[in-house]
Order: C-alpha cells, then sequence, then structure tokens
C-alpha cells in the first residue's frame, strides 16, 4: 500500500474531483481504529465489522452479533488506548481518510495512480504510512471509566453505524432502540463532494456523474403497469443509460391480462424488462421476494404497480446509492386520479416534473383512532413528520411521534437501497398477509443492521388513486389490524 499526505486542505477538493472525473463516486464510509499504548494490540471496525491485530498476528474476524461491550471486556481493560473515529471516502482504487492519526492520507494499491496524484498535486509519499510523524493529538484513554461504563467515543461510533452495545440475544425492538437515525455526518460529505444537498429540493440531473445497474422490482395485482412502465422510459437518462436499468414485474396472479397490457406499450421501452407470472395470488411478499431473486445489480428500487416517477426519480436514487452504501431511501407522495393528464402517454415519455405539494401522510398527518398503532397520546393532534423530526433523523432510539416510528415512514411504494444491506433471504417476510407492515419489519430489520432511513426531496412519486385491493376500506383495516399485531410479535422476539 501508498500513501500521500495532505498537508494542504485546500487541494482535497481539487484532488476528490479529479479523482471523481478519472473515475466514480466515493463511497462514506465510518472507521473506528483502537490501538493499545503499548502497540501490542489494535482493532479496527469498519461500518459495523469488527476485526483485530494482537502483537503483529493477521487479522482475525469478531463475530458481529456478539455486542461491543461484551467484546471489549473481555480485553485487557487495565490499558490505555488511542481511540480514533475517522471518514473514508472510498473510491474505486483509493481511499481518502480524514482526521487520521496523520491527518488526511490517500491511500492506494495502484502505483499509478499514487504516481499522477504525487506528481500532480505535488504530494508527499511514504510507502510505509508509519515513517510520517502522527500529527494528530490523540491521548489515550481507557476502554470503560471508574463505574464501568464503555468510552464515549466507542458507544457513540456504534450508535451511528449499528454495533449492538447492549446484549448478545436481543429482540429486534431492542436493538432498534439502540440506534440513531441521524445521518449528519452522510450529508456533510455528500456535499463535499457533489456540492449539493442531500435533502435538496431540486435534482442536480445535468451534473457529469453517471448512473450505475439499477434493478426495479414491481409487483402487480389487478393493475395496469404500463403507466409505471412509461414513468420509468420518461426518466431524465440517456438511451445508454437506460440500458443499465432492469425491471422485473411479478404478476401476482393478476385477473387482468398483465403481459396484454404491457404488450400495447413494449416497443416503447429502452430497459430490460423481466416477467414473472403466479397463476395465483401469493401476496405482496412473495412477488417481492421472487423479483428479488433474479435482480442482476447491486441497486435495488421495489416499487407499487400504482407509482408514477418523476423524471430525475432514478437519478437521484443511483447517485445517493453510489456514495451512501447503509441507507434505505424514501420519496414523498403525491395522490392523482386515474384521469389525470399525467397519466397520458406523450406526458409520461416526456418526463413528470417532481412536486413539492405532497400529500403525504409523512409530510403532515393528524392522529385518529382508525390509525393502526397510533399512540393514543397523539389523537387528534397534527404533526408535520418531516419538520419536526428534522427528516426524520429525531426518529432515534425507538422513539415514535403518532402512527410513526423510523421503520415505520418505510411504505413500500417506493424504496430504494444497496442489495448488500439485505442480510436476511428471503428479504420480505410472507407471515404478513393482505395489506399492511410487511415494509416496516423489512425495514426494521435492515435498521437494526445499520442503515439510516434518508428522504429524498428532490424528486417524488405519485400515487393513482383506486379503490381498496382488500374489497373495501373495513376489510383492508382489518387485515392491518392483524398484520400490525404479527409485526409486534416478530419485534418481540429474540433477534439473531
Amino acid at each position: 500500500m501508498k500513501y500521500l499526505i495532505l498537508n494542504n486542505k485546500r487541494k482535497i477538493k481539487s484532488i476528490i474531483n479529479y479523482l471523481v472525473n478519472n473515475g466514480s463516486l466515493p463511497q462514506i464510509q465510518r472507521r473506528l481504529n483502537i490501538f493499545a499504548e503499548d502497540d501490542t494490540f489494535q482493532i479496527e471496525i469498519l461500518n459495523n465489522e469488527i476485526s483485530y491485530r494482537r502483537n503483529n498476528r493477521l487479522k482475525a474476524i469478531y463475530v458481529k452479533n456478539k455486542n461491543i461491550k461484551y467484546f471489549f471486556k473481555i480485553l485487557d481493560t487495565t490499558k490505555r488506548y488511542y481511540i480514533n473515529d475517522i471518514s473514508i471516502l472510498k473510491f474505486e482504487d483509493c481511499s481518502l481518510l480524514f482526521d487520521t492519526y496523520h491527518g488526511t492520507i490517500i491511500s492506494t494499491s495502484s502505483e499509478q495512480l499514487c504516481s499522477e496524484l504525487e506528481n500532480k498535486f505535488n504530494l508527499q509519499r511514504y510507502d510505509n504510512i508509519n515513517e510520517h510523524k502522527i500529527t494528530n493529538n490523540l491521548k489515550p484513554e481507557y476502554l470503560f471509566d471508574e463505574i464501568g461504563n464503555l468510552n464515549i467515543k466507542i458507544k457513540n461510533y456504534g450508535i451511528k453505524t449499528g454495533l449492538d452495545i447492549r446484549s448478545t440475544s436481543t429482540s429486534l425492538k431492542l436493538r432498534i432502540s439502540n440506534m440513531s437515525n441521524d445521518y449528519s455526518y452522510l450529508e456533510y460529505y455528500y456535499k463535499y463532494v457533489v456540492n449539493h444537498d442531500l435533502l435538496s429540493t431540486t435534482s442536480f440531473y445535468k451534473k457529469k456523474y453517471s448512473i450505475k445497474n439499477i434493478s426495479i422490482i414491481i409487483p402487480v395485482y389487478n393493475q395496469n403497469v404500463k403507466y409505471t412502465l412509461l414513468s420509468i422510459q420518461g426518466q431524465n437518462l440517456s438511451k445508454e443509460d437506460k440500458k443499465k436499468i432492469q425491471v422485473i414485474v411479478v404478476d401476482d396472479g393478476s385477473e387482468n391480462d398483465v403481459i396484454k397490457d404491457i404488450d400495447t406499450i413494449r416497443g416503447m421501452l429502452d430497459f430490460e424488462l423481466q416477467i414473472i407470472s403466479f397463476e395465483k395470488n401469493m401476496g405482496l411478499s412473495n412477488a417481492r421476494n421472487a423479483g428479488y431473486a433474479i435482480s442482476k445489480y447491486n441497486h435495488i428500487i421495489f416499487m407499487d404497480s400504482d407509482i408514477i416517477l418523476s423524471k430525475n426519480y432514478i437519478y437521484d436514487m443511483s447517485i445517493r446509492l453510489q456514495m451512501i452504501p447503509n441507507a434505505i431511501f424514501i420519496c414523498m407522495r403525491k395522490n392523482i386520479e386515474p384521469n389525470s393528464d399525467i397519466l397520458k402517454i406523450n406526458n409520461l415519455i416526456n418526463g413528470i416534473d417532481s412536486c413539492t405539494d405532497f400529500d403525504d401522510s409523512r409530510v403532515i398527518t393528524c392522529g385518529k383512532e382508525y390509525h393502526i398503532g397510533c399512540d393514543k397520546a397523539y389523537l387528534n393532534e397534527e404533526f408535520s413528520i418531516l419538520d419536526d423530526t428534522d427528516y426524520f433523523k429525531e426518529l432515534s432510539f425507538g422513539s415514535q411521534i403518532g402512527i410513526y416510528n423510523i421503520a415505520t415512514v418505510v411504505t413500500g411504494h417506493n424504496i430504494a437501497l444497496n442489495k448488500p444491506s439485505i442480510k436476511s433471504n428471503p428479504p420480505f417476510s410472507a407471515e404478513f398477509k393482505g395489506w399492511g407492515m410487511e415494509d416496516a419489519y423489512f425495514s426494521a430489520k435492515l435498521i437494526s443492521e445499520g442503515c439510516y432511513v434518508i428522504p429524498v426531496l428532490s424528486s417524488c412519486v405519485y400515487h393513482i388513486n383506486h379503490q381498496p385491493r382488500s374489497g373495501s376500506l373495513e376489510k383492508k383495516r382489518k387485515e392491518a389490524l392483524k398484520n400490525y399485531n404479527i409485526y409486534i410479535d416478530l419485534l418481540n422476539k429474540p433477534w439473531k
């Protein structure tokens, strides 16, 4: 490995632009470095995976289901350690590391890239980083304080990145109560790289960044999915970029002829389209799982067949998915009627503008008796969920406002995430029948593994109003109540 020292902070931005222009956007990562004061032991935690080295032996991977408090208690707690939380921009051929013991550095295994950066930006090079004098004035600390509390730096890192602090065998509910959704540091580095706010209400599609391959999974039940497909075709992307899109339509035993509906517009589509057909209705979770099973790409979007994407949706999601691997991204919804001009074929093909006049209950909601899971204290109270929780950042540590906590703000009409975040296979539980809560349980598992929930406000989705697929509102509510009780039971079971 080769290292370059960045003493001049003004060069960092130029170096980032150079790396992006000659490669790809970086992933934002966090790493906790812990070195014993006597240099006999070191620990490295990258995101939420722990490895360690003792007396120059090779690193071993620690089973991450054990909690970190237990892990540190079995170490020598009489020693002092240097503890440093660093941020990383991980490019394809190198990593840019901030706030290390040696200041800001670039590490790379590429001799060619190292020479290019060294010469172009007049940087200081080291083949062994230990030859460079440590510049970060860290003081050694104990792993635990006098009354047995875990070091606050380690605890904060665990909370931020999804490491279990409390127990070796715990429920999913308790794991989520240990998680923060404060993604502020991601906002900072996202803007640092692309010069655009993560929570901006405007897209920056005219930038030069390219999208990556992406799989879109759309379950269909008694719905004409052609409008959804045309909104994908109408994305503000080149024909070449649209070829990077794999769309998987899962016909979940529909009474209408889904393939015939699609055939009327198939010739207009530039993206890859695959269709799975069930002879009978298997339920939403099974349909999504079937689509997921044949998805080819690491970037995944789950969406419903009554959803229309605004024209920059895929671009806005792709840029975020490239840079932030540990997040669930969701857009707000605007309801439209089946006779809306938005659904005219020419309008869909040309791309639908985004809006900000959402009628999404995650923006403004009022607690009602019929809301499943609503805290009684919030009945008849109106809340601006996005505003009151600082864009979900304060929906942390199991907190709830009205019907919403950090898991239930994720609704399946549109969800974008990175496939490696999904640890369970199949991803959606088939225990839920009918309407509701399968999305919340899916997101709860992701959140417990360190995923943030982040709204994307530069795009939106339009939802086509229709009669409840359950047959009536009353039946839909009964299904939701039953599924809510299943959800609560699953949250309280031991989580492994």
